[in-house]
């Protein structure tokens, strides 16, 4: 379900590692998906012998049919049973794993292609500048559709402080009486699942409905995000600033990732939460 063409009703980055799985699903999933997932790893990349590919770009395009942590968790095991070759690229800011088929001659030429542009995206500089621009793209949406942001980098409501953690919240909005607490991840991958916890927790202290706009996030965290009353938009894109259209454009082409530049949300996307918000007003 996309922010710009479904309603998410009621409903970087360095890469991780398997020690950042949600324990519970990898459990509850290992047999029947992992094992699927590796079949679809094989079947779907590795079939031309002479293909590289940055772990990013496999989650990424299975995201569909798996989560992350479990293509992650196929991708260790593929690695790990010698069924394919891989490869841990340590950069200034970032871990990038790559992958490619064991009877690959030369994978270390087109590793070097790419490794450039994944330093250049992953440095700090960067992150930062697609950080803020995902909170203004947010921003100028909500004052589009009515809602009045009565706060920004929050760690307090009604002069109560949140104390548990360093954490804040982007934005605190209101409309109708309703209060939200939104957290904006301008991001390829998921929020960190301890982080996510938190953002929940947050706002359930100060008795506020939670509200995410991510890129993506997987169905458990939906879930949760409906069962604290809130409610969960996905872009599908991760925004670039508005200067760095050239450099979305080589990422697209080159790792195939799902970066955009866009100067504002479509105005039905916030006008689906807008309605969201209406119907439950009457429930």
């Amino acid at each position: 379900m996309t922010m710009f063409d479904d309603e998410s009703e009621g409903y970087e980055e360095p890469d991780y590692e398997p020690d950042d799985e949600p324990d519970y699903a990898v459990a509850r999933l290992r047999d029947r998906k992992i094992d699927e997932a590796k079949a679809v790893i094989l079947e779907q990349y590795f079939s031309v012998e002479r293909s590289v590919y940055y772990a990013r770009q496999i989650e990424i395009g299975l995201e569909k049919q798996f989560f992350h942590w479990i293509t992650k968790r196929a991708l260790n095991e593929l690695a790990a049973e010698r069924s394919i070759g891989s490869s841990v690229e340590r950069l200034e800011h970032h871990v990038a794993h790559f992958y490619y088929p064991i009877r690959h001659r030369y994978p270390r030429r087109q590793i070097r292609e790419v490794i450039g542009m994944i330093a250049e995206f992953s440095a700090p500089v960067f992150t930062r500048a697609v950080g803020h621009h995902g909170e203004l793209l947010v921003e100028s949406a909500f004052a589009r559709t009515g809602f009045h942001i009565l706060d920004q980098k929050v760690r307090e409501v009604e002069r109560v402080p949140w104390t548990q953690t360093g954490h804040d919240l982007d934005f605190l909005i209101e409309r109708d009486g309703i209060r939200y607490g939104v957290e904006v991840k301008n991001q390829l991958g998921y929020i960190d699942q301890t982080e996510f916890g938190t953002k929940l927790a947050m706002c359930q202290f100060w008795a506020i409905r939670p509200m995410f706009v991510t890129r993506i996030m997987p169905a458990n965290y939906v879930h949760d995000v409906v069962r604290a009353g809130g409610f969960s938009m996905m872009t599908q894109n991760q925004n670039y600033p508005l200067l760095a259209g050239e450099f979305a454009r080589r990422v697209r082409e080159r790792l195939d990732l799902p970066v955009a530049v866009i100067e504002r949300m479509p105005d039905t996307a916030l006008t689906r939460f807008r309605t969201w918000h209406d119907k439950s007003l009457t429930r």
